[in-house]
């Protein structure tokens, strides 16, 4: 119901200016201005959200909303309504974001919106198809399809073709599932290709790639860990080293051994006391 060609301003003054405007549902009662001249049980503003702290709660708001959009089904300028509440603005919002007007609530026609926009993308520029990048993807994709084989004819990595590929997609307003073949062939109609550089297939590769990791190669197992052994450290024997026997000292020169002292001739051959006298020794203890 929205009308793309009028601005805010001039959809607002084609609802004011309606004959049937005084006679809406949502004016106030001629006898009771506080209420609603559709539905003497609602008051005047109904049909936006409250702007008391606190809010209200969900089974109010339910029959609120239920009771609004009663009210805007039986008035005489709903369709007006509803177009001045939709245009777009210039900042892209809707003229009325919130509340109920024309019959639907603000979250209905905020939907209303957006599923028109997807349905009707607009004409993109050819400057931003003429890219570098999208221009060797779409030779690229001309000529083959695999993955890596575009990627690598296009001069860059997978994922950036992929995405390039992707963004063609979506500015030539074409749906996801589009195949190559439609891809190339909206390409062709804008004049982005010549038509001589396809190579068909058969109809069935899709035109945005779908998730593809690089080739797998095997890699080269690991080098074995290298295993050292260690010798077994085994404590050496206990060595006894045998002293030399000495069965008799050693003749150091100007000392006489007492051997040889005791066997000269003539030697009385005993051995006396240093001292004989044991009584010296007991004084002097």
């Amino acid at each position: 119901m929205n009308t793309p060609s009028l601005s805010p301003a001039a959809a607002r003054h084609a609802l004011t200016d309606h004959p049937r405007f005084k006679y809406r549902g949502c004016a106030p009662d001629l006898v009771l201005p506080s209420r609603m001249a559709g539905d003497l049980n609602l008051p005047v503003g109904a049909h936006m959200p409250p702007t008391t702290d606190g809010g209200e709660d969900q089974k109010t708001r339910l029959a609120r909303e239920a009771a609004a959009v009663e009210v805007c089904l039986n008035c005489p300028v709903m369709v007006q309504c509803d177009a001045y509440a939709n245009t777009i603005g210039p900042d892209g919002k809707l003229a009325e974001p919130e509340g109920i007007w024309g019959g639907r609530l603000a979250l209905e026609r905020h939907r209303a919106v957006i599923a028109k926009r997807i349905a009707a993308p607009v004409e993109v520029p050819d400057a931003h198809l003429r890219s570098a990048q999208k221009t060797a993807v779409l030779h690229a994709l001309a000529a083959a399809w695999d993955p890596h084989q575009v990627a690598d004819a296009a001069g860059m990595d997978v994922r950036t073709a992929n995405w390039q590929r992707s963004s063609l997609v979506r500015l030539l307003g074409l749906p996801r599932a589009a195949t190559r073949m439609e891809l190339l062939d909206a390409a062709v109609a804008r004049g982005l290709l010549d038509a001589a550089r396809i190579v068909a297939d058969d109809g069935t590769i899709p035109a945005i790639a779908p998730p593809t990791r690089a080739p797998a190669t095997t890699p080269p197992p690991p080098p074995a860990p290298e295993i050292t052994t260690r010798a077994a450290t085994v404590p050496p024997a206990a060595v006894r080293l045998r002293a030399p026997r000495r069965d008799r000292f050693a003749d150091i020169t100007g000392q006489l051994t007492l051997d040889d002292e005791l066997a000269e001739p003539g030697h009385p051959g005993d051995v006396r006391p240093l001292f004989p006298d044991t009584a010296c020794l007991e004084v002097a203890a």
